[in-house]
Formats: structure tokens, C-alpha cells, sequence
């Protein structure tokens, strides 16, 4: 097949001017950068089939990286500072800084986890961000599925009877590898907990339809290190682990090994690819100046080579000073002009240096990030900056994208997103497929619509919120023990999530899949002018992610109706608060209710500016703003107010000691207020008043109001005046806390 350039001197109207030889024509594309070749495999589909061949990508690869054999190209991701410009850049030793793409992460700083792997390398966020593929030659990249809040190291509840499901995984190591036989990247990640009794290692095949699987064979009980990312050499992936030395993972096979390290006394140990080989790097024990460098020159005999000992002490001070650093780690290993072998260093603080094996002399600083593009960087314990190479190779496709670009895949879909949520996470292991198909958030927003679509209020009732620990009402027996804790109240779903608290600690749960995820609020416990405030969840549909606002009193008098408000905004999974303006007006102690994008409390009547009419305070999500609304025409005098969310209103319940009803207005599209239900309860004292009971949900099938005294469950049917009890318990026992749950696949929950 010729290549579609070739054409003839009449085809291309050149008169009897001859066209380049396909050879030469070749050579020269195979030269031009990745981006290049990306806009040439516009022209045509013919020269994008040529330009996307196994074949031209590998000739590719080789020619546009051999100048890196003798001057080695850097990636550099620039630190978060001033002269920050938000893109990533490449740098040659003596060259310019070369713009590659740009840093739209925006989940912390993104760090380089491996070297190139065929082109791909597999990027860190921090702040818990997750892990991405990125090709930085095509500035592609591509997410990783469930790295952001690995399942594995959530809590999840198993069953009434058991507090975890075990075992419970506390830490994760990721590495990128290459199958040289399928010609597919394969990135690999070990599980294990702080004392080494478990572990597990799962693959994720790119550019393939399937989720994260169990690998070939299981890895020894150890523990690995997530700071100590795994490597990358001569098809095997190398784990670190503090007991057992290396663990290997062969990426063809998928079946793991052991191998031993070159000496036990090591600190501060690091491993990398230096020279094509494996290498290990650590601190003389009792110094901080001698680092030394071993190359495994034998895989199968596991023979280690010294190949340096670095005295950083013998270095001018100058020198020594300005290349202190957290975290020192060779990034390769050339041969310069003069033909003699240098290895290259970079600091956690952005700095390059190198240094020759064989003298072991003063170093030679290559690059300083001060006063440049890339800007300084505090010091730290990973580098921001690794290797670069030209390569065409594709990151591949979402699972999204491909698996319900099938028929089959689509249909299936269709038919599960109408059962339960823990049927569908049972049938989620029936194969690859379907658990992919499960696990995106497409299938997840789908069936957290249709699973409820038109059905009854689902009630559970909290054991323990501590650990996650609820029950079906339908399940409930009175045997169970009840948690005295009065102050326990818990909000309606919001998309799949609900968020509570119990006296000065606060959670968030979904309790239909038995999760549950304590909240820190970072509240010094000294400061005795602290009163805490009600937590409330929205949702922000522009990110698609949950957002958790606080709001808490440092000062607040009765007497005088003074306060001082702070307030705390926090994604869901984030471990980070961010400062939000006040609130113009107090909130009162009572739960929020989330409509319509916007978290509603009820304005505290007896701090601040006097007030005739009801005040609401609500957080508009997608703006990050406070503003205050009018709320309906009913007093704080006769009896308690409450927030809650009914047939997607905002509505406020009133109730009237005097004359033992319940009034709840709902909120009309244009602001105004309509009483929509007067609750009767006279005819049901004493289970049932005004002073004790709230009302929970609607059950859309027949109106019948769901109502809650703590003792006693029922359903009031406003049409008929008619109250039936659900469920009850004797005056002797404790008071339970139910909560209104939707069936949802929703788990973005973090490590404890």
C-alpha cells in the first residue's frame, strides 16, 4: 500500500517538478513533533489510517526522541505560584521552555507517578484527587475510574449483624505498565492495610470495555506505600514494600514475585528506571549526606550493582544549600557531548542537577525554577517534574464511551436502572461488562432517578450513625439496641446522599448501600465561645459533585441579639474547607432542606434585627452565595418551625400548640406561599401532637403524609382526617431516628 502522499507530478499540478520520494516524505513527518502529526491526520481519512499505524508510531518514537538520548527533555509541571500561567512545559538542558498543554486538573497539583510508558505516564493529584493517563506530546488525558475515593478504602456496612466489611484496605500504590504481547497499557494497584494482614491487586486494562478486575494471582500480605509509586522496567511492574522488599507484577502473565533488596539498613527509600534497569536509591543509615544509587543488573539472579555513593557533604556550600530538599530522585541516566556518563537529579523543590557515577564530583545545577515560567516551589516530598518523550500513542477511550457504544450494553442499562441499589451492586460482579456499565456516572445518575421513580418513601432506621450501621423499618425489631443520642438528626436525601449530626460531630451517609463518612470541621476544642451551627448539603450540578456547608456561632447573646457567624464550604470527599462569606442573617437551630439548588435554613428569630415576618437564609450552590428570602405568613410564637423538601418544593412546617395542628406551606414557582396541608392531630394524642411530631415525606402514590414523633411512626391522610401507625415503640424504650433514604449508587466517600 502506498502512502497517501504519494501522488504524481500531474496529480499535483507541479508542472514537471518530481514530488520527494514516500521514504524521505516518511522520515520527515516521523521527525515533526506529536502535535504536528495530529492536525496532518486531519487532511485526510487516508493519512490519518497511515498516521495512526503501529508501524509509523513506532518509527515515530524512535526518530523524535534521539536527540533525547544525549540531551534528555523534561516535564515540568509548574508550582502554584504567581508567575503560574496554568500550563504544563517541556525543557531541554540549553533550550527554551516549550508550552505542552494546559493544567485543567484543578484537583491539587498534578505530579508525574511514572516515567514514559510508550508515551503515557500516569499522573498523581493531590488533595486526593485521583490518578490520570496523559500523553503530554498530544495533551490528551484520561481520568481513572474510582482512584478519586477507592471503594476499597471506604467503610461500607455489610449487614446489621457484622460493623465492617472486611478486610478494610488503608492504603493503595498505583503503577503504569505495558503488555508487550496485547500491546495495551495496563495500570496496576495493590491494596493493603497498616498491619499487613491483607492485601489485593486489581488491573485496569485501557482503551478496554471493563472495570478495575482482580489480577492472575494475589500479592503477599505487605504493606506498599502510595508515596512510593511503583515502576516500571522490562515488562514487570516493581512495588515497594516495607517488609518483604519488591513485589513484581508481570504485566503479560499478571503473576507477582518477590525480590530482594540490596541491603536491609536503608532510609528514605525510593525507587525508579535508571539506565534501563531497576533502581533503588536510599540515605546511609545516621547520615544525611551519603546517598547511594543501586542498579539491578540481573533480574533473574537479582543481582544488584552499587553503582555510586553521593557525598553531598564534600559539595561547596553554596551548592549543598541550594539543593537541600525534601526529596532527591535520579530522573535518568545520558551521555553528554564530551561522551562521558552523567546522571540527572531532580529536588522536590524543582531544582535539576547532575552528577558524574565514576567521580562522584561538585554537581552541576542544569536548572532552578526562580525567576522562570515554571516559578518557585516550596519544598516537598515529591517531584513536580519527570521525564518527557515525543509519542503518538492514544490514552484511550472512557469506559463510558465504550460500553454503551453497544446495543447490548444499552439495553441491559435500561433494565437495571430500575431495581434496587444493592441488586444492582450484587449484579455488578455477573461480569467485566456489566460491572463497567455500573460504575459510570451516566448509570448511576440514571438509576438514582428511575429507581424512585413513583414509589413510597423508603424508611431505615439508624442503629449506629457512628459506623453506618441501619436497618430497613420493615426488618426493625424491637430487639435491636437503640442508640440514646437525642441530639441525632438526619437530613432528606439530596441526590443519593444524606447528611446528619449528633451533637458536635457531623456525617454523611448513603444508606441505602451502608456508607457512612464522619465530617471534621477543624473546630479548635478549646475555644469555650464556640457554639456549633446545623450542617446542610446541596448539590452543584455544574461539577457534579456534593457540597457540604456549615455555619457555626463564635459569639452570639440572647439579651443583646448579637452573633458572629463563620461559615465553611467543603465538597463532598475534599478534606479541605473553604472561607464562605456569612450569612446576612442568623439560622436557627433546626435542619436545613436542600431545593431547587439552593440549602435553606430558617432564620433565627431572636438574634439580630427584629423581624415581624418569617426570614429563610438560603446558599445559592452555583453562585457560592447567601440571600434571604421571605418566608410564609406564620408566627415563631405559636409553636416550633421547620425546613423540609416535599414533591420537590421548599415547604415550612408550622405548628399550633393551642390547637395541636401542623400547618406546611409550600413555596409556588414566583416566590409566593400556599398552605398546602393542615394536619389535624387532636384525635390522636397523646402518641401523636404538635410539640413532638415532624413530618418526614409524602408518599407520591396517595398523598398520605409520613409523620414522626420519635416513638411512633405513621402515615396521615390529609383527605380523610385518618392516621395510620406504622410502627411504634413502648414508653419504656429509646427513642429511634429514622431516615427517608432513595435508592442510589451514590458512594463518593473518602478514606478515613
Amino acid at each position: 500500500m502506498e502512502p497517501p502522499w504519494a501522488t504524481t507530478a500531474a496529480e499535483t499540478g507541479q508542472g514537471t517538478t518530481p514530488p520527494l520520494p514516500n521514504e524521505i516524505l516518511t522520515e520527515i513527518l516521523a521527525r515533526l513533533p506529536a502535535k504536528s502529526i495530529g492536525r496532518f491526520r486531519a487532511v485526510s481519512r487516508e493519512w490519518c489510517a497511515m498516521l495512526s499505524s503501529a508501524s509509523f508510531v513506532g518509527l515515530h518514537a524512535r526518530l523524535a526522541n534521539a536527540l533525547s538520548r544525549r540531551r534528555p527533555r523534561l516535564l515540568l509541571t509548574p508550582a502554584r505560584s504567581p508567575s503560574y500561567d496554568g500550563y504544563v512545559y517541556s525543557w531541554r538542558p540549553g533550550g527554551p521552555f516549550e508550552k505542552l498543554m494546559r493544567d485543567d486538573l484543578r484537583l491539587g497539583c498534578p505530579i508525574p507517578n511514572s516515567k514514559p510508558c510508550h508515551g503515557l505516564i500516569l499522573i498523581r493529584c493531590t488533595n486526593k484527587g485521583g490518578y490520570l493517563v496523559c500523553n503530554p506530546s498530544t495533551g490528551t488525558m484520561l481520568a481513572l475510574p474510582d482512584t478519586y475515593a477507592p471503594l476499597k478504602l471506604t467503610v461500607r456496612q455489610k449487614s446489621v449483624g457484622a460493623r465492617f466489611r472486611m478486610p478494610l484496605f488503608w492504603e493503595v500504590c498505583y503503577g503504569l505498565g505495558y503488555c508487550s504481547v496485547t500491546r495495551k497499557h495496563k495500570v496496576v494497584r495493590i491494596f493493603s492495610n497498616l498491619s499487613g494482614s491483607a492485601s489485593t491487586c486489581e488491573v485496569l486494562v485501557l482503551d478496554a470495555p471493563a472495570y478495575w478486575r482482580p489480577a492472575a494471582q494475589q500479592p503477599p500480605s505487605y504493606y506498599v506505600d502510595e508515596n512510593n509509586p511503583a515502576v516500571f522496567v522490562n515488562g514487570y511492574l516493581h512495588f515497594f514494600s516495607h517488609e518483604a522488599g519488591i513485589t513484581t507484577f508481570n504485566t503479560t502473565s499478571e503473576t507477582l514475585g518477590l525480590l530482594k533488596l540490596p541491603r536491609l539498613d536503608w532510609q528514605k527509600p525510593l525507587l525508579t528506571e535508571l539506565d534501563g534497569c531497576l533502581c533503588f536509591c536510599t540515605e546511609e543509615p545516621g547520615s544525611n549526606a551519603h546517598f547511594l544509587v543501586f542498579l539491578l543488573r540481573d533480574h533473574v539472579e537479582a543481582r544488584w550493582e552499587k553503582l555510586c555513593c553521593i557525598d553531598r557533604s564534600a559539595w561547596p556550600e553554596s551548592e549543598r544549600r541550594l539543593l537541600q530538599s525534601l526529596c532527591i530522585a535520579p530522573l535518568c541516566m545520558y551521555h553528554s557531548d564530551d561522551g562521558r556518563k552523567k546522571i540527572m537529579f531532580g529536588t522536590g523543590t524543582l531544582k535539576v542537577f547532575v552528577v558524574d557515577p565514576d567521580s562522584v564530583d561538585v554537581p552541576e545545577i542544569l536548572f532552578t525554577p526562580d525567576g522562570t515560567i515554571i516559578g518557585s516551589c516550596d519544598d516537598g516530598f515529591y517531584l513536580m517534574l519527570g521525564l518527557f518523550e515525543e509519542h503518538l500513542g492514544p490514552v484511550g477511550r472512557t469506559i463510558e464511551e465504550m460500553v454503551f457504544s453497544s446495543p447490548t450494553t444499552k439495553a441491559w442499562s435500561d433494565v437495571l436502572k430500575w431495581m434496587s441499589a444493592r441488586s444492582v451492586s450484587e449484579l455488578s460482579l455477573v461480569c467485566r461488562e456489566w460491572r463497567a456499565m455500573i460504575m459510570t456516572d451516566r448509570f448511576v445518575q440514571s438509576h438514582a432517578i428511575y429507581a424512585n421513580l413513583n414509589k413510597s418513601p423508603r424508611v431505615m432506621i439508624i442503629l449506629d450513625a457512628r459506623y453506618g450501621l441501619y436497618v430497613d423499618l420493615k426488618d426493625f425489631s424491637g430487639s435491636w439496641a437503640l442508640v440514646n443520642d437525642p441530639d441525632l438528626l438526619c437530613s432528606q436525601p439530596c441526590h443519593g446522599l444524606n447528611v446528619g449530626s449528633s451533637g458536635i460531630w457531623d456525617f454523611v451517609c448513603n444508606p441505602a448501600m451502608g456508607y457512612c463518612q464522619h465530617i471534621d470541621i477543624e473546630t479548635p476544642n478549646d475555644d469555650e465561645t464556640f457554639f456549633a451551627g446545623r450542617i446542610g448539603m446541596g448539590y452543584d450540578s455544574s461539577i457534579n459533585k456534593h457540597v457540604l456547608v456549615h455555619i457555626s456561632y463564635k459569639m452570639k447573646d440572647l439579651v443583646t441579639r448579637e452573633y458572629k457567624l463563620e461559615c465553611k464550604l467543603q465538597y463532598v470527599n475534599e478534606k479541605l474547607w473553604h472561607m464562605v462569606d456569612a450569612p446576612p442573617r442568623p439560622v436557627a437551630d433546626m435542619p436545613p432542606a436542600y431545593v431547587n439548588g439552593k440549602i435553606c435554613w430558617m432564620a433565627e428569630p431572636n438574634l439580630g434585627p427584629v423581624s415581624l415576618s418569617c426570614k429563610i437564609v438560603a446558599f445559592n450552590v452555583d453562585a457560592g452565595k447567601f440571600e434571604i428570602m421571605e418566608g410564609p405568613p406564620c408566627s415563631h410564637n405559636n409553636g416550633r418551625m421547620f425546613m423540609l423538601q416535599l414533591r420537590g418544593a421548599l415547604c415550612v412546617a408550622c405548628s399550633d400548640k393551642s390547637s395541636n395542628v401542623i400547618d406546611i406551606w409550600m413555596m409556588q414557582d414566583n416566590g409566593s406561599w400556599s398552605m398546602e396541608y393542615h394536619i389535624e392531630l387532636s384525635e390522636f394524642l397523646p402518641d401523636y401532637s404538635s410539640d413532638n411530631t415532624t413530618p418526614l415525606a409524602i408518599d407520591p402514590n396517595d398523598g398520605r403524609i409520613l409523620l414522626n414523633t420519635g416513638r411512633s411512626l405513621g402515615y396521615y391522610n390529609p383527605k380523610m382526617v385518618a392516621l395510620e401507625t406504622i410502627f411504634r415503640v413502648d414508653k419504656y424504650s429509646l427513642k429511634f431516628c429514622p431516615i427517608i433514604c432513595e435508592e442510589s449508587l451514590v458512594c463518593p466517600l473518602g478514606p478515613l
